[in-house]
């Protein structure tokens, strides 16, 4: 050990080179799967960074944080990664920018095709999943290891139980595992460790703490700490948890006990964040030498993690980060709150709004978390990812999110997105409390009521009439960026094509289309283009409608919107152009998707229930249906209100008639099935038992059981595995991925 000219004692790298496990992975680059799993301070970490600084191929890192448990969240960050090391990445990435949560078979084979296409052999290595419980995480890291070529790896670090995918891959032999029986230190490592670091101990005593660190490399390490100066080797054994009081002392007593106080300053108040951007730490401790310290703390303190190779990001090991949060609050508890709201601040200015908003929320700053959730519902409605605005109001209470305005109204979009009617209901009411009775006369004038009434226009609970005034103010008041002012521009179009203004509903039509197009939000761009559509072609004008409905085809596939439920009525209109130019096959699995997507949105508005089924049963009358189109031609008039008296839908309806009874029933179709055995229909594919699927959907096996008979009798089949195959042809559940 040698002293610092200012007296504190400065601790050498004394990193232990692994060489036993970096020969085994050296002689074994022709295996596509390593497994690294071990607990917290086994330096996995450490092995990785060793393997990368010896191997000759480029090394890609990703590190899982906390929030990145999102199929989305951790495809877009697997994406950059192999672009790093020379994957072309710029289709995937719109691919999966423009899916939903629950992946399709376009989006996880895409992801396995993008790691298979370096030239070159390369290494991915993905630390921390264990923070990924979504198992459409585990699927998506599944067809990444999928792809891995011949002479590539795929790393993954772990500190909990692996996903099933690579329980599979170890019994096939698939895989090199290292865990925690490899990665804990032999006698002679430790010994090694000891003597790099100093600590004054006869041999005896070194093996004696070598033994009693039962081969915990960072409980060895904080051990050697503790002795270090001292000719007693009486030291208490260290407990290899992060909970565990006794090694907080350690941590606080011997670790940071030789550091200034400045820098003990500096990183108590930066442990508030889980990782250290040098500018984010400026940020938070109001300095500029960030970088000079955190790169000195590296050299100094192993448990300071470098993440990447450009001295800008670091960690705190766990049991680190632990006690100085710990000291935080003993220390500076009024400094908590202010030091969030500047990671907050720092988050949301770099676009991490996922990190804005929870330290937002750590900082108690109600309105701020408010101002940042609303700021972000525009983006989760356009890319149908509902799980995202979940997880932001997930950390609020009930009372936290009916107090704000903002905050209401987001969780009313949330219960609309995810199809909850009861939380949507609930919500809605709330926030039209809060805007005061009257308030669709405001909304023109007020945000907060133009805002209200984009939400009660998509549920149409306004009725046609009333559905256009709002547009109006909506239109008039919101700023012109904004996808809700897009959204009114649509739906005013629709509104004024069905009460016979049909002129001037397509000028609204295209003109949502056209703001949807410059603001990207293709879900809106593509439904006016589809009404555009049916408008023409229910004027019986093929050569107008057949084009626009093209159109918003195009742009259903290039954007992969068939996955999301607000697309039904787009995605009706491209069944009957399929079936109407005599791609009948085409048309009857558009059909079915079309008909899976109208049963997640009967919430919305009353007119789209009554279009939706009416524009189904004419491409099922295409197909020679009959029975499939009565059906769902009563299933329209079932929807009919007052309100739609005199509209265009009330013709439409009454054509549709005549059309059924003008033709002969032929042909045998599935009748339609309702929105609760479509849901139990999602579940059949897979390996659960009746009883398993009652328990995810939460009703009973006997219930279960009920919605499966009658699956069967519709479909025209006696088993589940002839359901599921009938089911698939119809487009009524999604194809196996690779199919």
């Amino acid at each position: 050990m040698r002293e610092t000219s200012n007296g504190t004692t400065a601790v050498p790298d004394a990193r232990v080179q692994r060489s036993a496990l970096l020969a085994r992975l050296a002689e074994s680059t022709d295996v596509p799967l390593v497994v690294v799993s071990a607990g917290a301070g086994f330096g996995k970490t450490t092995l990785a960074a060793q393997w990368a600084a010896h191997d000759t191929r480029p090394h890609a890192v990703v590190r899982v944080g906390r929030f990145m448990d999102d199929p989305a969240t951790l495809a877009l960050h697997l994406v950059d990664a192999l672009e790093s090391v020379g994957a072309d990445a710029g289709a995937t990435r719109a691919v999966v920018t423009a899916a939903e949560p629950r992946f399709s078979a376009v989006v996880l084979p895409a992801l396995s095709r993008l790691a298979a296409s370096p030239t070159t052999p390369y290494v991915l290595v993905v630390d921390d999943i264990h923070l990924l419980a979504d198992p459409d995480c585990h699927e998506v890291l599944h067809h990444v290891a999928r792809g891995i070529p011949q002479g590539s790896q795929l790393a993954v670090l772990s500190r909990e139980k692996l996903p099933e995918s690579v329980a599979r891959a170890r019994v096939e032999g698939r895989l090199v595992d290292v865990g925690a029986a490899d990665l804990a230190f032999h006698d002679a490592e430790g010994l090694r460790l000891l003597a790099a670091l100093g600590t004054p101990l006869t041999e005896g005593e070194a093996r004696d703490v070598v033994a009693r660190s039962e081969g915990w490399p960072v409980g060895l390490y904080l051990m050697a700490l503790a002795v270090g100066g001292q000719t007693s080797s009486k030291v208490p054994a260290v407990a290899p948890t992060g909970s565990d009081r006794y090694v907080l002392d350690y941590i606080r007593g011997e670790v940071l006990t030789g550091l200034p106080p400045r820098t003990r300053e500096f990183m108590r108040r930066t442990s508030v964040v889980d990782e250290l951007d040098v500018h984010l730490c400026d940020t938070l401790v109001q300095r500029h030498d960030s970088a000079r310290l955190l790169a000195d703390l590296s050299q100094r303190l192993q448990l300071v993690v470098p993440l990447d190779g450009n001295a800008r990001h670091y960690r705190y090991h766990h049991l680190l980060s632990d006690a100085l949060r710990v000291d935080l609050v003993e220390q500076e508890p009024w400094l908590e709150p202010e030091l969030h709201a500047r990671a907050s601040s720092w988050y949301e200015a770099t676009g991490d709004w996922d990190a804005a908003i929870r330290h937002a929320q750590s900082a108690g700053d109600l309105p701020r978390v408010s101002r940042l959730v609303w700021a972000g519902v525009p983006s989760c409605i356009a890319s149908g990812h509902p799980d995202r605005l979940r997880a932001w109001l997930d950390g609020l209470d009930d009372r936290q999110i009916a107090s704000d305005p903002w905050l209401t109204l987001s969780s009313a979009w949330l219960g609309l997105q995810a199809g909850d009617p009861t939380r949507m209901t609930r919500w809605l009411l709330t926030a039209d409390d809060h805007a005061g009775a009257g308030w669709p006369l405001r909304a023109g004038s007020d945000a907060y009521s133009a805002s209200l009434a984009a939400i009660h226009v998509l549920v149409g609970d306004r009725g046609l009439e009333g559905t256009i005034e709002l547009c109006h103010g909506i239109q008039q008041c919101l700023p012109r960026d904004s996808g809700f002012r897009a959204a009114a521009f649509h739906n005013e179009g629709v509104a004024l094509t069905l009460t016979r203004h049909t002129a001037q509903g397509l000028a609204s039509l295209e003109e949502g289309e056209r703001l949807a197009s410059a603001l990207g939000v293709h879900v809106i761009e593509a439904n006016s283009l589809a009404w555009q559509g049916l408008v023409a072609l229910m004027d019986d004008d093929w050569a107008r409608g057949a084009p626009l409905i093209a159109r918003a085809a195009d742009l259903v596939r290039t954007h992969d919107l068939d996955r999301l439920a607000t697309s039904a009525m787009c995605v009706t209109a491209m069944a009957l152009l399929q079936a109407a130019r005599g791609s009948k096959d085409d048309a009857r699995v558009t059909l079915g998707t079309a008909r899976r997507l109208t049963g997640q949105v009967r919430q919305i508005a009353p007119w789209f229930a009554v279009a939706g089924p009416l524009v189904q049963a004419r491409v099922a009358l295409l197909l020679g249906d009959t029975r499939l189109a009565r059906t769902l031609f009563a299933e329209a008039r079932g929807h009919m209100g007052p309100d739609l008296a005199g509209s265009v839908l009330e013709d439409f309806l009454t054509s549709t008639e005549t059309l059924l009874h003008d033709v002969r029933v032929e042909g045998i179709a599935p009748d339609t099935l309702t929105p609760a055995e479509l849901r139990v229909l999602q579940y059949l594919p897979s390996r659960l038992t009746f009883p398993e699927i009652g328990a995810h959907l939460f009703v009973s096996q006997n219930t279960i059981k009920t919605h499966a008979l009658a699956i069967y009798r519709k479909l025209g089949t006696t088993s589940r595995n002839d359901a599921v195959d009938r089911a698939r042809t119809l487009g009524l559940v999604e194809s196996p991925p690779g199919a």
